[in-house]
């Protein structure tokens, strides 16, 4: 799973990048070609406008203003120009960069050009000798490019001819930019929804792996069980009624022998609660006190706390009495595997620590170990049939306890509490008082 929705991941990041950098070369690609035959066009205007201006004409404007011949001529020609091609202005400079004709009105003649200073490098390439294009440049709200040309007799630049026109195109770049957007962000949520699609049928199918796989693990566990219970059961048979019989000899062997009876019952009664976990419908418990079921089973395991060097630490300000849906001999079997599991963790000795609270009408019992803990990959799957972190463990110690809990409307939670160690936390409903004020015990 996790390679496949790697691949899918890479699959849909390249295909964003790939749509995206196509749009964007997409749109240089037009731009570029929309600047090109822009500047062609106002060069080619600006240049046949300077062509037809005669130095005489020139002069005879500088000398004589509007009254001139050469004026006359001058203005004829820019006006032609600009009304032919739609450019917004039209204009005739002298040497000096001063006009000599603008189509937007006389009262600029004499005045120092504009485009002296907002296209001064255009300006200075065509007194140079060589028609330029200015880049956009704002006048008011108008954006506007000027073409400019030299005039020029025998080699000397004498005046330039300056052709403004608004850059068109950009209206045009405008709403293909937004086109380009606009597919890419329709084919980007297209890829996203293809793979949230993927992702939804990867992990469906491994949804229904695990079950299958569980199916399969539970089935197995129902032939071993079997198994098990018929091979377990004579012996238990043979070991109670002898038991039975060295109660006769004396107090001490009776009192001995009565505890034999009782844990060879109970361990007949737990092979019959394995086979049964084996079949769909989990078993229904009857009401037991979490506490005395606790207390019950820590006594039983008081010798092995010894035998291990493990100190045992109980919270004193928890609940006395906890009636919970499950019966005493579940409880005690809920608590026997996960003290057993934490002694298995402590192999040279440790701390235990058991705390029972009630927090909103639930039934709290935390077990924490100072072990080397459990890691969190293993975290996420411990807990399941044959899955365990043992050597030579089953994995079904803490799956039968986690059905248990479950049958009984309550939950097993495994965590680390401080990177160390493992802490098992089993949550029961309070039987007959789900609507009781919580009190928080440690």
């Amino acid at each position: 799973m996790p390679r496949t929705l790697s691949l899918t991941a890479w699959f849909v990041g390249v295909a964003l990048l790939s749509t995206a950098t196509l749009s964007c070369l997409t749109y240089r690609s037009v731009r570029s070609a929309m600047e090109t035959e822009f500047e062609r066009r106002l060069e080619g205007l600006a240049a046949t406008g300077a062509s037809q201006v005669s130095p005489a004409d020139v002069a005879d404007a500088r000398l004589l203003g509007e009254e001139g011949s050469g004026y006359i001529a001058i203005q004829v020609l820019l006006e032609q120009l600009r009304t032919a091609s739609g450019a917004a202005h039209a204009a005739l400079l002298d040497s000096a960069r001063r006009v000599i004709y603008d189509t937007r009105g006389p009262e600029r003649a004499d005045l120092r050009t504009t485009l002296d200073s907002v296209a001064s490098a255009a300006l200075d390439q065509a007194y140079a000798g060589r028609p330029a294009v200015s880049g956009v440049y704002g006048v008011g709200r108008a954006a506007l490019r000027a073409g400019l040309a030299p005039a020029s007799d025998r080699g000397r630049v004498f005046a330039a001819v300056a052709i403004e026109a608004r850059p068109d195109y950009l209206d045009d770049l405008d709403r293909l930019r937004r086109s380009l957007l606009l597919t890419t962000l329709v084919i980007g949520l297209a890829l996203v929804v293809l793979g949230v699609a993927i992702f939804r049928l990867v992990w469906s199918a491994v949804r229904l792996e695990r079950r299958l796989s569980r199916a399969e693990n539970l089935a197995a566990m129902g032939r071993l069980t079997a198994t098990l219970a018929h091979e377990i059961k004579n012996p238990l048979a043979v070991i109670r009624g002898s038991a039975q019989r060295l109660a006769k000899l004396d107090p001490e062997a009776k009192r001995m022998a009565d505890s034999v009876v009782e844990e060879t019952d109970r361990l007949s009664r737990t092979v019959a609660r394995y086979l049964s976990f084996a079949r769909p419908d989990p078993p229904q418990g009857g009401v037991g006190d979490a506490i005395a079921a606790l207390e019950s089973t820590l006594g039983l395991l008081e010798g092995e706390f010894r035998a291990r060097n493990v100190v045992v630490h109980r919270a004193d300000d928890g609940p006395h009495e906890a009636p919970v849906p499950l019966d005493t001999e579940s409880l005690k079997q809920v608590y026997l595997n996960l003290l057993l599991n934490a002694l298995e963790a402590m192999a040279e000795g440790g701390r235990l620590e058991v705390a029972a609270a009630e927090v909103r009408g639930r039934v709290e019992i935390a077990i924490t170990d100072d072990g080397p803990g459990i890691s969190p990959e293993a975290l996420r799957d411990i807990g399941q049939p044959f899955t365990t972190t043992k050597a030579h463990g089953s994995g079904l110690g803490l799956f039968l306890t986690r059905r248990l809990l479950q049958s009984a409307g309550g939950t097993l939670e495994l965590s680390r509490p401080s990177g160390r160690g493992t802490r098992c936390t089993v949550r029961l409903p309070r039987a007959g008082h789900a609507g009781t004020s919580p009190k928080h015990g440690t």
